[in-house]
């Protein structure tokens, strides 16, 4: 390896990240940023001589990586000025940054999952290519780390994570974060060890790229690259002692070749030169005069409505389970991922069975690590895959919030629409199983309002085939929730005091209407899911005892939300309830009410939100049901009217 070209590239991204800190006091930069000033040999050893088709994820302290990478400045600077040239338009800023297979992002460790999710779609296509994943040593204080390492040491996977220990996390010490050694971490899990430092940099570099080779051979390891960084955490906040950073100072390799050296300073003189001339350019160019389009509320033009048919005799889970096995055989690109979906366990409601040993490429059965498997299948639709993670249980989708929040439903916006994560996370919800208080909650209100992600909610009328695929299709992550009552039910109970006539729209995710055909209703019930059932079964109680006559809105997407699609359906003075098995506050009803409320066409409505009690779910039969939204609540709630 060219060690003058690597000494180069050091100096570049040095002179690049001090001059960042210029900028920002001639206010020609805003928000943040986060150098690498002293830590620059450990970009160049790792990223100097990777192929484009290798992968780089980093974090909050990325320009050296991005840098070493590319070997690129202008679009990174324009990137840091707000520019419409910027790398992401001036979305992203200095932290989250997207080129090709070059990915940052700024909550600690969260893109390590997507990492490994990368590297497995890397194995499935039996390419020579790599990741490297860099974080920090603070990062090994986050439990998704040890999820990611654990996944990557399981499936042999070609990925090396690069650990660059610069002795502080923001401005506390390590010792006063971190108990025990970080590569006895690593080693715990069968992951290859290796340690370095930037101030013996040579040997850093040959260290590096051995390493790396042994990786693209499907060795995955974890480098521990021991350095320290000259600057402040971010801008100025720096609380270190200063006999400390001048020690640091001057044992700090690229200090120590640039003094008496009038060629590295002319260097330095010429990058600086570089950089004023594509500042002075950038000033004077526009930022970004468009905005991000995030995915549309309406998911087609509604056109007409057709008559259902009351589906019997076929399992909803069986459906599901047919759908998988014959398009997977169809579309090699769908995987499928979950803990315990392997033949004969097949996940907890069966829905997997025997696809493993059908197709066992495209199932992974994974360890319970709900958090990591979501970020691999982020990583996995990187790699062109369609994923499929199943949460074996809806309660635990608070473990894969932060995956969803942070990286499935940003990268669209943030990396300025170069990126689309077409993934599905699909999970039972619900109770009435009898599974207690954290195996039987609805928690899909705590995604609705979460940037550029469907909530998809099928029902017992639900066109699997039809709606599964139309899942498939999208380009960006869909959240599908499937009610555990819905997977075995063969029968559904209709109201018998009306005819109820039952239409569906032509739109993608279907709504339908349970029409009263003789009278117009005095109530509509706009519910999802598995709350249809629990809507209908009250239709005969709410004539009896209020006289009410009633008809049903079931949506099949309920975020995000297009009331226009059903407005037909209502009419003035009369009540609207909403229904959901989930509590009520701050949630589907909440968000239904809100945008009929906007709509002038409607006047003189009496609103209701009906949902299950806001408190753990009981395990014991009587008050689960007691719990649990139904029918008796539903009477109750017009009472008061």
């Amino acid at each position: 390896m060219d060690r003058d070209e690597s000494i180069k590239l050091a100096l570049k991204i040095r002179t690049v990240e001090n001059n960042f800190l210029a900028m920002f006091s001639k206010g020609l930069l805003h928000g943040t940023v986060h150098t690498s000033v002293g830590q620059e040999f450990s970009a160049v050893a790792f990223c100097e001589r990777l192929s484009e088709n290798d992968y780089v994820f980093s974090n909050h302290r990325c320009h050296g990586h991005y840098i070493a990478t590319t070997k690129e400045i202008e679009s990174l600077i324009a990137e840091l000025m707000g520019k419409e040239s910027g790398i992401c338009g001036g979305i992203g800023g200095s932290q989250h940054l997207c080129n090709d297979k070059f990915f940052s992002n700024g909550p600690q460790g969260a893109l390590t999952p997507v990492a490994v999710g990368a590297a497995y779609g890397i194995k499935l296509r039996k390419l020579n290519d790599l990741v490297v994943c860099f974080i920090g040593d603070g990062t090994m204080g986050e439990g998704i780390i040890y999820e990611s390492m654990n996944l990557a040491s399981l499936y042999k996977l070609p990925i090396i994570f690069v650990c660059e220990n610069n002795k502080y996390a923001q401005s506390t010490p390590i010792e006063n974060n971190l108990a025990g050694s970080i590569l006895d971490r690593a080693k715990a899990f069968g992951l290859n060890t290796y340690e370095g430092n930037t101030w013996d940099w040579e040997k850093l570099i040959d260290d590096a790229e051995n390493v790396l080779e042994n990786v693209r051979a499907g060795s995955p390891s974890f480098f521990v690259v021991n350095t320290y960084r000259l600057n402040a955490h971010s801008k100025g906040d720096d609380q270190r002692n200063s006999d400390e950073i001048k020690k640091y100072t001057e044992l700090d390799p690229l200090n120590k070749l640039l003094k008496d050296n009038k060629d590295l300073k002319d260097l330095e003189q010429n990058i600086l030169d570089e950089i004023s001339g594509i500042v002075d350019r950038l000033i004077q160019t526009p930022e970004l005069a468009h905005s991000v389009n995030n995915i549309s509320a309406s998911n087609s033009t509604l056109s007409s409505w057709s008559s259902v048919q009351i589906p019997h005799g076929v399992k909803q889970v069986d459906k599901i389970y047919d759908y998988f096995r014959n398009e997977i055989e169809e579309d090699s690109e769908i995987i499928l991922i979950g803990e315990d979906i392997a033949y004969p366990y097949g996940g907890a409601f069966n829905v997997t069975r025997d696809l493993s040993s059908l197709f066992p490429d495209n199932i992974i059965s994974t360890p319970i690590s709900e958090a990591g498997i979501t970020g691999m299948g982020i990583g996995l639709s990187l790699s062109g895959y369609k994923p499929f993670v199943e949460i074996m249980f809806g309660d635990f989708i608070s473990y894969a919030f932060d995956q969803i929040l942070s990286n499935a439903s940003k990268f669209f916006g943030m990396y300025n629409k170069k990126i689309q994560i077409p993934l599905v996370v699909r999970t039972p919800m619900g109770g009435g199983r009898g599974y207690g208080p954290t195996h039987s909650q609805s928690l899909e209100k705590h995604f609705i309002g979460i940037n550029n992600i469907s909530i998809i909610a099928p029902n017992y009328f639900s066109d699997i085939q039809n709606l599964y695929t139309s899942i498939r299709q999208e380009k960006d992550t869909v959240l599908l929730i499937e009610n555990k009552i819905d997977y075995g039910k063969l029968k559904i109970g209709m109201p018998k005091t009306l005819s109820m006539e039952i239409l569906s729209d032509s739109t993608t995710y279907p709504v339908l209407w349970f029409k009263n055909g003789t009278h117009d209703a005095d109530l509509t019930i706009i519910t999802y899911g598995g709350s249809v059932s629990v809507a209908l079964s009250a239709i005969d109680d709410i004539f009896y005892e209020h006289e009410l006559t009633t008809q049903v809105i079931c949506l099949t997407q309920i975020y995000p939300l297009d009331v226009s699609m059903f407005l037909e359906c209502l009419r003035s003075n009369h009540i609207i309830m909403t229904l959901e098995e989930g509590s009520v506050d701050g949630g589907f009803g909440s968000e239904v009410i809100a945008n009929l409320a906007e709509q002038s066409q409607l006047s003189n409505i009496k609103y209701l939100r009906v949902g299950s009690d806001n408190e753990p779910i009981p395990t014991v039969k009587a008050l689960e049901s007691q719990t649990l939204v139904n029918k008796n609540k539903i009477i109750d709630a017009l009472k008061v009217l």
